[in-house]
């Protein structure tokens, strides 16, 4: 009874053990399918695919430079008398940068009052005088020749008588009638000198007189003109970027005083290939970054595009503007440039990097609800440095592996840890 017993205890106790032999075997089974099943599935990470537009650029590079930017040179050259900006100054169009002694040129100015003053004082003298000495030495030869008009006519009225009593010849008669006529003519013709000279005198007195005048207004003027010069003046507003005045020092017309630079408009210059030439216009959009200045881009428009290339590189040269009120960028910064040549709308685009290409295909891989990737031939348009156009091959709403597409093919089963 006793062995019975103690049989009855190892079976069982066998059968426990087995029990939980079997059981450590099933989880450990379950275990290795689980870790076959995660490691079958690859994390990825996909876009799902919406309208949008995409743009395509060239990258070129160019300093700013400023829009307007002038040397001050002085008109008249003397001794610094004050100068009323430093070095970084701002000014506005029409503020006085320095003078320039002037003592010399208001004495020119002074003379020359004078000698307008003498010369409209002379004409109004000589006008009268010369007018009143003609008209007098003509007349006196006006007076004469009446005198001598008359005694002739009495002389020839006395004649006719003679020559009707026979006392006189007809030759007689004629003669004396051939010097009154002459006589007659010749006080018509002083009459007639008379009356021109009066015209004439005053006329030509009166041009005399005025260009005298004329010509002291215009040296008058002319160091009105100059004077005035030796209050130099910004043409421009901006900012002093030179200044090479002092006070005593000597200034001359050749050499550069001061130096304005408006930094309101910025420019920027380029050069691209005729690749590239038909695709730009004026008011293309360029997007600027001055790193310097700052981390958002800037935005400009095409203002400039040469009708030839430069001979030397074959390359049209381009300019665009930008406005910089807040003064942020300074002439001679670097900026790199993306110039906008093609852009789509409502379009298919996915990140550059999500287009594998083989030979001559190109593929994406979709993600369907089941989380299996399919690969998608597809023709692609046009790109840029982020994303690229697809034309074919996918649709809206679809998803696109962008990230850990190329550890995975066709029917793979995925897991989408992000999407963006």
């Amino acid at each position: 009874m006793k062995n019975k017993r103690s049989i009855f205890l190892i079976i069982a106790a066998i059968v426990v053990v087995a029990i939980v032999l079997l059981g450590a075997a099933k989880n450990k089974k379950l275990e290795a399918g689980n870790i076959e099943s995660a490691e079958l599935s690859v994390s990825v990470e996909a876009k799902e695919i919406s309208p949008e537009a995409i743009e395509q650029y060239v990258n070129v590079s160019s300093k700013v430079t400023a829009n307007n930017e002038i040397t001050v040179m002085p008109k008249v050259s003397g001794t610094v008398k004050k100068v009323y900006v430093n070095l970084g100054d701002t000014v506005k169009a029409g503020d006085v940068l320095f003078e320039i002694d002037d003592t010399n040129l208001r004495l020119q100015v002074e003379q020359a009052e004078a000698a307008l003053s003498a010369a409209q004082a002379s004409y109004a003298i000589n006008a009268d005088v010369s007018l009143e000495n003609q008209i007098i030495q003509q007349q006196a030869s006006v007076d004469s020749y009446e005198i001598q008009y008359r005694d002739l006519l009495k002389d020839l009225e006395n004649t006719k008588v003679l020559y009707e009593h026979g006392a006189v010849s007809k030759q007689t008669l004629d003669n004396l009638q051939s010097s009154t006529d002459k006589m007659k003519l010749q006080l018509d013709t002083a009459r007639e000198n008379l009356r021109l000279i009066q015209e004439k005198t005053v006329q030509a007195t009166k041009k005399s007189g005025q260009a005298s005048i004329a010509q002291a207004q215009v040296s008058l003027e002319s160091a009105q003109t100059q004077l005035a010069y030796t209050k130099v003046k910004a043409e421009i507003g901006g900012v002093i970027s030179a200044n090479n005045v002092t006070v005593g020092a000597t200034v001359s017309t050749q050499s550069p005083a001061m130096t304005i630079v408006n930094t309101d408009k910025l420019k920027f210059s380029f050069n691209i290939a005729d690749d590239y030439i038909n695709k730009v216009s004026i008011g293309s959009k360029v997007y600027i970054t001055i790193s310097a200045a700052s981390e958002t881009p800037y935005e400009g428009t095409v203002t400039y595009i040469s009708p030839a290339a430069d001979s030397t590189t074959m390359l049209y040269p381009v300019e665009i503007y930008i406005d910089n009120r807040d003064n942020n960028i300074k002439s001679g910064m670097f900026a790199s440039l993306k110039l906008v040549v093609d852009k789509r709308e409502n379009t298919v685009s996915v990140p550059l990097n999500a287009v594998i290409e083989r030979g001559n295909e190109k593929f994406v891989y979709i993600v369907d609800e089941s989380n299996i990737a399919h690969k998608k031939i597809v023709e692609t348009g046009i790109k840029n440095d982020v994303n690229i156009e697809i034309v074919t091959g996918v649709k809206n709403g679809e998803r696109v592996v962008v990230k850990g597409q190329t550890f995975i093919s066709d029917g793979s089963t995925v897991n989408v840890t992000a999407r963006n």
